[in-house]
């Protein structure tokens, strides 16, 4: 149509910049311009075409787009919510119009009041967000925004003066562009792709099936839903149906579905079958890859000991490992086993979680402390390292060297004596020596080593560790003397070779008698070990109670004095009864005959004493 020929130009475009595509809502806009001197009043635009469909009018109740007047010179719009046949091929197509109206030429000066109104048409978008250059960006969802419009409105009535009016009838044609067009592709993997893929393993729910689906068109695509048809038998969906509320343009959108796994999912390629409804009611199906990550393929690189050389019950041996995933596919619920044959005990007592292994990414390892045979010798060690999917094994043979096995033979030290007289000179010994009793101090404790093993150890060093009743002495004269009092250096010991080491010791006043621990540590070198050799033996010393010896002296003199004096008691009866015993000597002279005599009186008292031989002895008592 050629529209200078008319007294009216009708224009048509799309509320908003975007492109269309066949099967979507949009609005339309018309817009008609006035080039005469007339007023067009009660203007009404209708679609003679098949290829769009109105839906509604907006601020109109009748089948049609409704303008209420278009001033002289002057352009107003109306809006229709349409939509495009989605049969319809992409292009700009010339779409019918019926135009009627009534034009009226005023030839007063009294002008017809004309105003206009804005109103608010929620549109549905996307939400995007502007970069640093202006450029927007979808950000993912949709959002209702206001867009405003001016339509015209004749305050009060047309002019009664005019000097004409008719009713027109105009059909003519707009340009309408359908340039808009929709593709759709999926590809679904198993997990949450990139970064939790995940593999599908028997009797179990798939955490979860994550179908990306991507609009290639050039405009966005509304109200998806996407229903799956079909997948791998291996899989049994727990949902089928995911609803999008738009689509962009360009940008794979994630979709979740969970299934069960009855039977092993191998690797490789399946195909989903999906079910893709968008705007009002168009559709269409579509095919979606399933990628299955590739089956894992576990390697162990190397198996060694740490320290190189280990010796036989040897408590700190390392086992170090190096695994690696050379497959594509993860690893999952990897586990360790270490087993040996003729160990006791084993090396490991159970097995260790691995978890996952990623393809790629050597994993090194280092399993605490392992149990070494107490026997020295070549073992044959296995490890494995099983996982859903497979496993591995690797042999090592492990070389345990004999050690020197040092040992306590005995432990002397110098204890109360029991309180007796047969004891009476080791009581009196204790006066000058202290036993391990409560309160002793510098007690001598004297421990036996002995190299039990076949091999020869060097350096040996000894330290003895004990509680709080029995502690190492400590010259209040050398306190710096507290640093070694501990420990002894006895050099080296062959094998079936004996030493002594003495520690001197103090024991807590407030001790109670009984059987107290003391831990030896022995720390030596040992040919072929990187590292000093330790081992630690526990032994018990035995606090008594020492007696008080000056009572115990006291006591005894007391029943020494007793007895003598009871024996001689007893003596003593036994003679007194022996009268015969006993007899006066008369006075003798002593002087000359016929001289003058002197005499001199005395008593004298015999008295037989009789041992136990039966034998006697006459005694003079004077």
């Amino acid at each position: 149509m050629d529209p200078i020929s008319l007294s009216i130009i009708v224009l048509a475009h799309w509320l908003l910049n975007q492109p269309v595509a066949p099967g979507e809502d949009s609005y339309l806009v018309f817009t008609v311009f006035n080039p005469t001197q007339a007023y067009l009043f009660n203007m009404t635009i209708a679609i003679n075409s098949s290829l769009i469909t109105p839906i509604y009018y907006v601020n109109s109740s009748s089948n049609y787009c409704q303008i209420p007047v278009v001033p002289p010179e002057g352009n107003s719009s109306c809006i229709v919510y349409v939509q495009v046949n989605p049969d319809t091929p992409m292009g700009i197509y010339e779409v019918p119009i019926t135009v009627n109206y009534t034009e009226v030429n005023i030839t007063t000066t009294v002008k017809p009041l004309i105003t206009y109104q804005t109103i608010s048409i929620p549109v549905t978008t996307l939400v995007t967000t502007m970069l640093y250059d202006n450029t927007p960006i979808i950000t993912g969802g949709v959002k209702t925004v206001p867009v405003t419009i001016q339509i015209p409105t004749v305050m009060g009535s047309i002019p009664s003066i005019s000097t004409s009016q008719s009713s027109e009838s105009v059909s003519t044609n707009v340009s309408v562009p359908i340039l808009g067009y929709i593709g759709f592709e999926a590809t679904a993997m198993i997990g949450t792709p990139p970064d939790n893929v995940v593999q599908a393993l028997p009797n179990s729910y798939v955490p979860p099936l994550t179908i990306y689906l991507t609009n290639y068109g050039n405009t966005p695509v509304y109200n998806v839903t996407v229903t799956l048809l079909s997948a791998p038998s291996q899989l049994r969906l727990v949902n089928m149906t995911q609803h999008l509320p738009a689509l962009p343009p360009g940008q794979p959108v994630p979709l979740t579905f969970y299934a069960y796994v009855p039977d092993y999912l191998l690797q490789g390629n399946y195909t989903l079958e999906l079910w893709v409804d968008y705007f009002t009611g168009d559709d269409d199906v579509i095919n979606a890859t399933l990628i299955v990550p590739q089956e894992p393929i576990v390697y162990i690189q190397s198996v060694a000991t740490n320290p190189p050389e280990v010796f036989q019950s040897y408590p700190m041996a390392q086992l170090m490992l190096s695994i690696v995933n050379i497959g594509s596919g993860i690893a999952y619920d990897a586990m360790l086993y270490i087993n040996s044959t003729g160990v006791s005990p084993p090396l490991i007592s159970m097995p260790l979680i691995l978890g996952a292994i990623p393809p790629g990414q050597p994993i090194q390892l280092t399993i605490p402390p392992i149990s070494l045979p107490s026997d020295p010798g070549n073992y044959t060690v296995n490890v494995t390292v099983a996982y859903d999917g497979g496993s591995t094994t690797r042999y090592y043979q492990l070389n345990v060297r004999p050690r020197a096995n040092l040992a306590v033979v005995s432990v002397s030290y110098p204890q109360p004596p029991n309180p007796s007289l047969s004891n009476l000179n080791a009581l009196l010994s204790t006066i000058s020596s202290s036993t391990l009793s409560p309160g002793a101090s510098k007690v001598p404790i004297t421990i036996t080593i002995m190299n039990e093993g076949s091999v020869e150890a060097k350096n040996v060093m000894v330290t003895i560790s004990t509680g709080q009743v029995i502690q190492p002495h400590v010259s209040s004269s050398n306190p710096l003397s507290a640093l070694t009092a501990s420990q002894a250096f006895i050099g080296d010991l062959k094998p079936g070779q004996e030493i002594n080491v003495t520690f001197l010791v103090d024991v807590d006043s407030n001790a109670r008698p009984g059987n107290y621990p003391v831990v030896l540590t022995f720390v030596w070198n040992q040919t072929g070990s990187l590292y000093p050799l330790a081992e630690s033996v526990t032994t018990y010393v035995t606090v008594r109670s020492a007696p008080n010896v000056l009572l115990w002296i006291v006591f005894i003199l007391i029943v020494v004095v007793l007895v003598i004096g009871v024996i001689a008691a007893i003596r003593r009866r036994r003679m007194g009864g022996n009268n015969n015993g006993s007899r006066v000597s008369p006075p003798t002279n002593s002087g000359g005959a016929g001289g003058q005599t002197n005499y001199q009186g005395r008593f004298v008292n015999y008295e037989v004493m009789c041992g136990g031989d039966d034998r006697c002895i006459e005694v003079e008592l004077v």
